[in-house]
């Protein structure tokens, strides 16, 4: 047969069945630890008991951040009732105060010698300018360190402790002399509604201090390692019962810019009288604008014109607070012989030498100290958010040479803004155009990750500094250097104790070289990818704003003694700017000698110099609202931790998600629009 020789070989080796013992499919490990347990399970906002995470942590309707004060404006602003406003120890302003604290952080000595406290005296020559001392008591004022507060002290405004405390702004300056009879309304009132107990600005703002240059008080890292992170929560004012336009022009139709809210107070100072305006300040007003308002008066050499100024809505701000006020001799030649207060002693028990008051700063221009020193967040009428800075700048010039050798830098400032679009028409428009809480986050991710001497000496900060090494001691090494400035201690000796001088007694032994063409100012722009990172701005838990390639600002000390800067630098401003030097101080040298001290002297104003109003110029105003939280991490935040905390804070203060407003069916109330 044909096929007798061939195998039979005619059926399918091949088959192929479902097996249906076992299923595969996507499974949730119980043991899987690759994710953020916070996010998923906490019903806290992020690392809330965490103070090496988040050390500042202010809730005005809690006990532990405040007490609460119920305010009127008697005792915000001199009215005819008040006379005593300048003089009566009533007038203090109000405290307020973290929860949490930086478990690194010290506000003593380390081996205090006989003391309990140590006591600053010298702030009285500085901290008159933002009403952290009243003028007539400041033979009493001075700034007292606590390793820990007495409950009594909590929110005393000298006291300090570890925990970061922040004061009211207040204003006793005025441009005659010697009468200091004109004011700026620095107004705080309180309030509450269905978040709690909240405060409303007006005209006012909290300031604080986290370092002190040269004495035993550091409660929060300078420059983080990782990045930081900002958020609060801020009430925008209405403007109108709807977005019709004002009774003295209907066909303004929109309100300002077409929105419901706010953050300057236009509707309640401008030109405009809408349904719901009314001046809820208590400075007197002269006609339709107010008399003295931060976001409308600016200060001349003549005194105040009034007018609006484009430095309205600042929420925060970071950095140096006023420029050196000793800077120019010629502006208080009567203050040239005197020196500073003695008495003070270190940590070991020693006499500090008084220095001299006026020009002692080693700068060309009372401006180098803000260069780079200073950032302010802001949210403008239009309901765009974003930064103001001044930054240094350096310009290769090309002359031959290459910009390693020294000699081919140009060296000045510019201003630096950076705005969002318009957040989303369901919070600028939304509902029925009522009072509305927004929560806005800031978050600074640095490009590269710092840490240990990297942090003080990476991004050309240290390397500003001209030092005596003969004269002081700071510990540590500078790069490839054998000692160096600021720098931190890799391996401690014994000869490291508390009374080697982590800092200059004397400005002549380590300052800032600000010389364009040496190798210091190189350094700091050689190095300027160690500064660079994305800043971010949320407005409830949605990205609105990113800066990629943002270079930070290194907060620093004036360039000038320990004693004429206690307290202006290392700042943090909540629902404010600066005031700079717009409500400046001096003490009159022929009514108490030049000791700021003596109950007789009188304080007077004086005009500032041209190098003296950068600060104020750009970033003397304040948000027009209510505030109740702030948070400071440092830390980046992630974008889902961010959404977390406005999720878990979402029912207090009935935030709206804008982009679940997006995709709302008909019937969510807090998505409708106001009909035009």
């Amino acid at each position: 047969m044909g096929t007798q020789n061939l195998n039979n070989f005619y059926f399918n080796r091949l088959d192929a069945k479902i097996n249906y013992s076992s299923y595969y499919d996507l499974f949730l490990a119980a043991d899987e630890k690759d994710y953020n347990e916070q996010v998923v399970y906490s019903t806290n906002i992020i690392d809330y008991n965490d103070g090496d995470s988040l050390p500042v942590w202010i809730d005005l309707n809690s006990v532990e951040s405040g007490n609460q004060p119920i305010t009127n404006c008697n005792y915000q602003f001199p009215t005819a009732s008040t006379a005593n406003y300048y003089v009566a120890n009533g007038f203090r302003p109000f405290v307020i105060l973290s929860k949490n604290q930086w478990s690194k952080a010290k506000s003593q000595c380390d081996c205090p010698v006989g003391v309990s406290t140590f006591r600053i005296c010298d702030g009285v020559w500085t901290n008159t300018d933002n009403g952290l001392n009243n003028v007539v008591d400041a033979e009493t004022d001075c700034i007292e360190l606590y390793d820990t507060l007495p409950p009594a002290l909590s929110f005393d405004v000298f006291s300090y402790d570890k925990r970061f405390k922040m004061h009211q702004v207040k204003a006793f300056g005025f441009p005659q002399v010697p009468l200091n009879t004109f004011f700026t309304d620095t107004t705080i009132l309180n309030n509450s509604d269905y978040s709690g107990y909240y405060q409303d600005l007006c005209g006012g703002f909290y300031q604080g201090f986290y370092k002190l240059y040269g004495y035993p008080y550091e409660i929060l890292p300078t420059r983080p390692n990782k990045g930081w992170s900002f958020e609060t929560y801020l009430k925008l004012k209405t403007i109108g019962d709807s977005l019709v336009g004002p009774i003295s022009n209907p066909s303004f139709s929109g309100g300002v810019f077409g929105n419901c809210y706010n953050t300057s107070g236009f509707n309640l100072f401008g030109p405009w009288v809408y349904t719901r305006s009314g001046s809820t300040c208590c400075s007197p007003v002269i006609g339709l604008w107010p008399s003295h308002q931060l976001n409308y008066s600016s200060r001349g050499l003549m005194g105040f014109s009034i007018g609006r100024t484009d430095k309205y809505g600042y929420f925060f701000y970071k950095g140096i607070r006023a420029e050196d006020k000793y800077f120019h001799e010629s502006t208080t030649p009567e203050l040239s012989g005197c020196s500073t207060l003695t008495g003070q002693t270190n940590c070991c028990g020693e006499i500090a030498d008084p220095v001299k008051v006026t020009a002692q700063n080693k700068s060309p221009n009372a401006e180098y100290d803000v260069y780079s020193n200073a950032i302010g967040f802001r949210i403008t009428d239009d309901m765009r958010i974003g930064y103001k800075t001044i930054r240094y700048t350096g310009t290769c010039i090309t002359t031959g040479h290459t910009c390693n050798t020294g000699v081919t830098f140009d060296c000045g400032y510019t201003i630096e803004e950076s705005y969002s679009e318009p957040i989303c028409a369901y919070v600028s428009q939304s509902g029925t155009c009522v009072d509305t809480w927004i929560q806005v986050d800031v978050v600074f991710n640095r490009n590269i990750y710092l840490e240990d001497c990297e942090i003080f000496n990476n991004g050309g900060v240290n390397d500003l500094v001209k030092i005596r090494l003969d004269k002081f001691q700071r510990y540590g090494t500078h790069q490839n250097s054998s000692s160096g400035p600021f720098g931190c201690h890799p391996s401690p000796s014994p000869e490291t104790t508390p009374c080697k001088d982590e800092y200059p007694r004397f400005i002549e032994d380590a300052y800032f070289e600000w010389n364009c063409h040496g190798a210091q100012v190189q350094s700091w722009f050689d190095e300027k990818q160690y500064r660079m990172g994305t800043l971010t701005f949320y407005v409830n838990g949605r990205r609105v704003h990113e800066v990629k390639d943002y270079e930070e600002i290194i907060p620093r000390q004036l360039n000038t003694n320990k004693q004429t800067q206690v307290g202006v630098a290392y700042n943090m401003s909540w629902g404010g700017g600066a005031l700079g030097l717009r409500e400046v101080l001096y003490p009159d040298p022929f009514s108490g000698g030049c000791n700021p001290q003596e109950l007789n002297t009188v304080w007077q104003n004086q005009p500032q110099e041209p190098d003296q109003t950068l600060i104020m110029n750009n970033f003397a105003g304040s948000f027009i609202g209510g505030i109740s939280q702030m948070m400071y991490y440092i830390k980046p935040l992630t974008p889902d931790e961010i959404y977390h905390n406005f999720l878990i804070n979402k029912q207090r203060y009935r935030l709206v998600d804008c982009e679940e407003c997006k995709n709302c069916n008909n019937g969510c109330v807090d998505c409708t629009l106001p009909t035009q």
